[in-house]
């Protein structure tokens, strides 16, 4: 196995290939292997040995999620806040001499039509990439979400619905007697305006609901909106301090030489001008390797097509190179959050709390959802909610493919408390409401420094917005509820449940403003 496996990777990415392609009867040898190498090279500072194995996602499994704290009585509410499965290259920018050689081969597609209300009004049609008629290699879209990363969404949706509604009975085990108003005043779903955080979120629902489950229920609600208005990642539209504070957060940066001379030494063509230029540029590079190197991205030839500099003397380039952005990285959305960069989109999520604790006292007048997905990227909302909450205090800090975070709000013998789940591991809390919400609050507010506070105007689904200004505090009443980050589900069903075929889109109404192209700085 490992003579045939060898080109692959090496280190500790090599062995946690050998892990996953070996037999069962192989495979604790080769975990062993793996806890060696892990040790032996990870003493002190980590080192980005195993990086390829964590940012692929090469289980393509979190494991269960954690029982309810003690004293814990009954959920509340629960958010799920998730990046996109693993995908193709997500941008056809230059990434080095020689780029173009290999190529990207996709299975999984969509089905589309259209509808008034909810009378179709043509059959579906399966969307397929003509093969060499792309913006990179081979068959698939600049981005496009790959069968491994559809399955990793499954997973996820496969754990929630095992803890929620098989262990806790939080959620009804099936749709069958609800109609699509129904559903959805059960379960939110927002997604970003992009193919593969849409067809992440379905097969994250397809997991929590499977089409046995889904009755007769026509569709269930998507809501988007134009990415001029989103606030799921850093938006200068939304909070135009961000702008003025990007140029200066990379101009001050520590390592901004070492940045420079990366960019120097890849891209001699080019005279950065700016190091946030640089950084941006560095940024797509990673994404340039690591679209290549993922076992679980469809890429082929594998790692023979990277560049001998990244892969010299055990990798250290590629190691230095990672070291460098993700530190970057979650310096820059730490400075974001500063500046109210995540301030809208906290106030959509935190209302949903404050209505959901309302309505547990009995004193909201509407009921909140009882589970909440949003789906999004890594850019937006995962690495800049870790950042804004420090739910991510050592490296690597860049979010994984089909990374989660679940918000649990429960009630218990002490009151509310709230606790936050990150890819099947307790990472803060529980805590008492009140601690809770002097944090997110605090980065609510911090939409005061935007200048122009564009708040969640245009956010689809979210609840009112809280006077968050007068602090209340509700945690008194005697419950505790557990804030659990949750992806912000929206019922739905993907008519085929395993990873090959195609997403059956009308199951899911996409509801918002057109779609408009992301900018490369959003994976």
């Amino acid at each position: 196995s490992v003579a045939i496996l060898a080109p692959a990777f090496r280190f500790g990415a090599l062995d946690w290939w050998i892990v996953s392609t070996m037999s069962d009867r192989l495979r604790p040898s080769g975990m062993v292997v793996l806890a060696a190498v892990s040790t032996s090279l990870g003493a002190g500072a980590y080192n980005y040995e195993d990086i390829i194995p964590q940012y692929c996602h090469v289980s393509k499994d979190w494991g269960r999620l954690p029982a309810k704290p003690a004293g814990a009585t009954e959920l509340i509410q629960v958010q799920a806040f998730i990046r996109h499965g693993a995908r193709t290259l997500s941008s056809d920018d230059y990434c080095w001499n020689g780029d173009d050689v290999g190529n990207w081969t996709c299975k999984l597609n969509y089905l589309d039509n259209s509808i008034s209300g909810t009378e179709p009004l043509t059959p579906d049609f399966r969307t397929e990439y003509l093969p060499g008629r792309n913006a990179i290699a081979g068959n698939c879209m600049t981005g496009q979400l790959v069968e491994d990363g559809f399955e990793m969404e499954q997973n996820n949706g496969r754990r929630l619905r095992e803890a929620y509604i098989e262990r806790e009975g939080f959620l009804p085990p099936t749709l069958t007697d609800l109609d699509v108003a129904g559903a959805e005043a059960l379960l939110s779903f927002r997604s970003t305006d992009v193919p593969r955080t849409r067809q992440s979120g379905m097969a994250l629902f397809s997991g929590l609901y499977p089409a046995s489950s889904m009755g007769t229920l026509p569709y269930m609600p998507l809501k988007t909106m134009d990415f001029k208005q989103e606030n799921m990642l850093v938006n200068a539209k939304v909070c135009p301090a961000t702008a003025v504070a990007t140029d200066e957060f990379f101009e001050g940066l520590p390592t901004k030489d070492q940045l420079m001379a990366q960019c120097k030494q890849l891209k001699p063509s080019q005279a950065f001008a700016k190091t946030s230029e640089c950084f941006w540029y560095l940024q797509h590079v990673i994404d340039c390797l690591m679209s290549r190197m993922c076992p679980t991205v469809p890429f082929s030839p594998h790692n023979s097509t990277v560049p001998e500099y990244f892969m010299a003397e055990g990798e250290q380039s590629f190691k230095t190179l990672w070291k460098l952005v993700d530190e970057a990285q979650w310096g820059y959305f730490k400075a974001m959050a500063k500046v109210g960069g995540m301030g809208s989109f906290a106030n959509d999520y935190y209302s949903a709390v404050l209505q959901a604790v309302d309505a547990s006292r009995g004193a909201a007048a509407t009921e909140a959802p009882k589970f909440m997905l949003w789906s999004g990227h890594d850019t937006g909302p995962m690495e800049p909610i870790y950042a804004a909450l420090n739910l991510r205090p050592e490296p690597p800090y860049w979010p994984a493919f089909a990374s989660m975070l679940v918000l649990e709000l429960w009630k218990s013998d002490l009151g509310i408390v709230a606790r936050w789940l990150s890819n099947g591991k307790v990472v803060a809390g529980p805590m008492p409401l009140d601690e809770f919400q002097d944090k997110v609050s605090a980065v609510v507010n911090s939409r005061k420094a935007c200048q122009a506070d564009a708040g969640s105007a245009g956010s689809a689904g979210s609840a009112p917005a809280p006077d968050v200004a007068s602090g209340f505090r509700r945690a008194a009443a005697g419950w505790s509820v557990e804030a659990v980050a949750v992806v912000s589900a929206a019922g739905g069903v993907l008519a085929t449940l395993g990873i090959l075929g195609a997403c059956k889109a009308r199951m899911f109404r996409k509801e918002g403003r057109g779609f408009e192209d992301p900018n490369s700085r959003m994976s």
